[in-house]
C-alpha cells in the first residue's frame, strides 16, 4: 500500500513531460490524459480500501481516513475534467502546456490531501498554487493576464504567512507533524491567525477572496470546475488542522473564525445575486459555500471533544460542494461551447429543449441549495445544528444561525435565476436546435453526477462521515432525525426567502427592460478600490518619513542605506523573475507578448505607479519582497510584546 500511496502523488508529475512532448506532436494528448487519470483514480480506490505511509526526499505522506477520501474525490474530479477536456480543447490552443501543468496540479494537490505534516503540505501547497496559475492564465487575453496577476499575488502572500506561521509553530510546538500537534501545546493566537491567513489564500476566505471572483470566470471550464470543486479545499484542509489540532475548545478562535465565515458566505452570496455573467456566479457561489463550511469549523472550535455533528458536517459539505461544482461548470463548459458567451443576456434560453443539462443543472443547484433529498441538505442540516449547540458557549452564534439560513436562501434564489435564464426563459432571437456536446462529454456529465445521487441518502452520508470525521474534530456520529420537523423547518426556511429573494429582488431590481444588469458599484471592488490605495500609501508614508527625518544626518542616513537595500532586492528579484518569465515566454508560453529588456528606474516605482506589470511579472516578486519585509519586522517586534 506504501508503494501506492507513492505511486499516486508521483505518477502524474512524472509522465506530465512525456504528455507534453506528445501533445506538441500528436493530438492524442487529451485521450491519453483520460486514460492517466482512470489510473489515478484506481489509484486512490485501492487506497481507499487499505491504510499505509510513506516518506521520500523528506515529504512525508499518510493514507487514512480523510486523506484517503479526500484523495479519491480529487482522482475522481481530475478524471472527469480530463474527459470532458477532450471536447472542450478542441477549439483552443495551447493543449501541450495545459496538460503539462493540469498533471503537476493534480500530483500537487495530491500531495496536500496525503501529506502527514504542515512542511509537506506547504511543499506541495505553493506547487499548487504557482501551477495552476498557469490555468488561470491560459487564454491569456488581458481579462486573464489581470486576473492571472491577482491570483498569483494573493498566493505569493499566502505562502510568505503561512512559511511564517510554520516557523513560529515550529519554535513553540516543536513539531510539524500534524498528528503530533495538540492544543495543550497553547500555540499563540498570532501563530494561528498567520496559518489561517496563509490557507485562507487559497480558500477564498473573506478578506483575501479577491483574486476568486477574477479567476474562476476566465480560467477554461474543465479548470474552473477543479479550481471551485477541489482546489479551493487544499485551503479548507489547512484551516481544518489549524483549528482542530490547535485551537479545539477554543471559545476565541471559534469566535473569529465564525465571523470570517459569516461575512465570506453573506458577501459571496451578495455579488452571485449581482452576477450578470454565468461563471463569474458560480465563482461568487463557491466563495459563498467555503463560508459555510468555515461556520462548521468554527462550531467545531467552539464545542471542542463535543464537535460530531459540525465535524460531520463539514466533510460532507466539502464532498457535496467538490461534486456539485463540477456538475455546475462543466455544463456552464458546454454553454461557452456552443455560444462562446457567459453573458445572462446573452445565454438566454439556449437550453430550452436540452433535457439533460436542465436535469443536471436544476440538480446541482438543488444540492448546491441544500435542497432535501440531497446531499447538500444533509450537510447543511448538521452544520445549522452544530451552530445551533455551539450558542450555548458563543452568543454570537444565535446571529450567526439566521444569517446561515438567509445565505443558503441566498444560494437557492440565484440558482433559480441561472436555471431560469438558461432553460426557461425565451431567447431574444432564434437559437438553432444543434448537437450541443460530444457523447464523451455528455458521459462525462452524467459521470460526474453519479455519486450526487447516494450522498443524499442519510445511511451513506454517514458511512462517508465516519471514514473523515475524526479529521475534522469528530469522535463518533451523532444520530439526527433529518426528516423531522425541526429538521425541515430549517429548509423551508431557507427555501422561502430563497423564492422570496428570487421574486421580489431578483425579477424586480437586477432586471432593467427585460435585461439582467449590473447592480454592484465600482467602489465595491475591494483590490482597486482599497489593497491597491494601501499599497499607494504605504510608499507615499515612506517618503513623508524620509523628509520628516531628513536634517537629522543620522537617521537620514540610515534611512538612504535602508531604502538603497530594499532597491537593490527589488531589483534583483525582478530580474530574477523577468529572466524565468523570458524562458517561459521562449518555451510554454510562446504566444504570449516579446519579452522587452528595459531599464527600471524603480521596481516600485514601475509596479505601483506607472503599472508597467501588465506586461511583466515584477509586480508579483514586488508582493513577494514587501511580504518578507513584513515578516522579518513581525520577526523582529513580537518577541519584544
Amino acid at each position: 500500500m506504501n508503494a501506492v500511496l507513492l505511486m499516486l502523488v508521483a505518477l502524474p508529475a512524472a509522465s506530465a513531460p512525456i504528455l507534453y512532448f506528445v501533445s506538441k506532436r500528436t493530438k492524442a494528448g487529451f485521450p491519453l490524459l483520460s486514460v492517466l487519470t482512470a489510473a489515478e483514480l484506481a489509484l486512490s480506490a485501492a487506497l481507499f480500501f487499505g491504510k499505509g505511509s510513506a516518506s521520500f526526499l523528506g515529504v512525508t505522506l499518510a493514507a487514512d481516513g480523510f486523506h484517503s477520501l479526500y484523495a479519491a474525490v480529487t482522482a475522481f474530479a481530475f478524471f472527469v475534467s480530463a474527459l470532458f477536456s477532450v471536447e472542450y480543447f478542441s477549439h483552443y490552443e495551447n493543449h501541450a502546456r495545459y496538460i503539462f501543468f493540469f498533471l503537476l496540479t493534480l500530483s500537487a494537490t495530491e500531495g496536500v490531501f496525503l501529506s502527514a505534516d504542515l512542511l509537506t503540505t506547504f511543499i506541495f501547497f505553493e506547487i499548487v498554487s504557482f501551477c495552476s496559475f498557469v490555468w488561470v492564465l491560459h487564454d491569456e487575453s488581458e481579462a486573464a493576464v489581470s486576473a492571472a496577476k491577482t491570483y498569483l499575488a494573493v498566493a505569493v502572500l499566502g505562502g510568505m504567512l503561512l512559511l511564517a506561521g510554520l516557523l513560529f509553530l515550529y519554535s513553540t510546538a516543536g513539531t510539524l507533524s500534524i498528528t503530533a500537534l495538540s492544543p495543550e501545546a497553547e500555540v499563540p493566537f498570532y501563530v494561528g491567525i498567520l496559518l489561517l491567513f496563509g490557507f485562507a489564500a487559497k480558500a477564498g476566505m473573506f478578506p483575501l477572496h479577491i483574486w476568486l471572483p477574477k479567476a474562476h470566470p476566465v480560467a477554461p471550464a474543465p479548470a474552473s470546475a477543479l479550481l471551485s470543486g477541489i482546489l479551493t479545499k487544499v485551503g479548507v484542509y489547512g484551516i481544518i488542522v489549524t483549528t482542530v489540532r490547535l485551537y479545539s475548545g477554543s471559545v476565541r478562535w471559534g469566535a473569529m473564525l465564525l465571523v470570517f465565515g459569516v461575512i465570506t458566505l453573506l458577501l459571496g452570496a451578495v455579488l452571485a445575486l449581482l452576477s450578470v455573467d454565468l461563471k463569474r456566479t458560480l465563482a461568487c457561489s463557491s466563495m459563498s459555500q467555503i463560508g459555510f463550511i468555515l461556520t462548521g469549523i468554527a462550531s467545531a472550535a467552539v464545542l471542542g471533544e463535543h464537535a460530531s455533528l459540525a465535524a460531520a458536517g463539514v466533510v460532507l459539505y466539502m464532498l457535496n460542494h467538490s461534486f456539485m461544482k463540477l456538475i455546475l461548470f462543466s455544463v456552464s463548459g458546454v454553454v461557452h461551447m456552443n455560444l462562446h458567451k457567459l453573458d445572462l443576456n446573452d445565454i438566454r434560453g439556449w437550453g430550452r429543449g436540452r433535457p439533460l443539462l436542465a436535469v443536471l443543472f436544476l440538480w446541482g443547484g438543488l444540492g448546491l441549495a441544500g435542497f432535501p433529498l440531497t446531499g447538500g441538505y444533509i450537510a447543511k442540516t448538521l452544520i445549522h445544528e452544530a451552530i445551533v449547540e455551539s450558542a450555548e458557549l458563543l452568543p454570537l452564534a444565535h446571529a450567526a444561525e439566521w444569517l446561515f439560513l438567509f445565505g443558503g436562501g441566498c444560494t437557492l434564489a440565484y440558482m433559480i435565476k441561472l436555471f431560469v435564464v438558461i432553460f426557461v426563459e425565451r431567447p431574444d432571437g432564434e437559437i438553432k436546435k444543434t448537437r450541443s456536446m460530444s457523447a464523451l462529454s455528455a458521459a462525462s456529465l452524467i459521470i460526474a453526477a453519479l455519486p450526487t445521487a447516494v450522498t443524499g441518502i442519510p445511511a451513506v452520508s454517514r458511512a462517508i462521515a465516519e471514514r473523515g470525521m475524526a479529521f475534522a474534530g469528530g469522535e463518533g456520529w451523532h444520530e439526527v432525525s433529518f426528516f423531522s420537523i425541526g429538521s425541515l423547518s430549517g429548509a423551508a426556511i431557507t427555501v422561502t426567502i430563497g423564492l422570496l429573494l428570487y421574486f421580489f429582488f431578483v425579477r424586480t431590481a437586477t432586471r432593467r427592460g427585460g435585461r439582467y444588469v449590473n447592480l454592484l458599484p465600482a467602489w465595491a471592488d475591494l483590490e482597486r478600490s482599497v489593497y491597491i490605495p494601501v499599497i499607494h500609501g504605504v510608499t507615499a508614508a515612506g517618503g513623508a518619513l524620509l523628509r520628516l527625518f531628513g536634517e537629522n544626518v543620522i537617521t537620514a542616513r540610515l534611512c538612504h542605506v535602508c531604502f538603497r537595500a530594499f532597491e537593490i532586492v527589488c531589483h534583483a528579484a525582478a530580474d530574477f523573475v523577468d529572466a524565468a518569465v523570458y524562458v517561459l515566454r521562449r518555451t510554454v508560453f510562446r504566444r504570449t507578448a516579446s519579452f522587452e529588456k528595459r531599464r527600471r528606474t524603480h521596481p516600485l516605482v514601475d509596479a505601483v505607479y506607472r503599472e508597467r506589470a501588465t506586461d511583466n511579472f515584477s509586480y508579483s516578486l514586488i508582493v513577494t519582497v514587501i511580504g518578507v519585509c513584513v515578516i522579518l519586522l513581525f520577526l523582529l517586534i513580537v518577541p519584544h510584546l
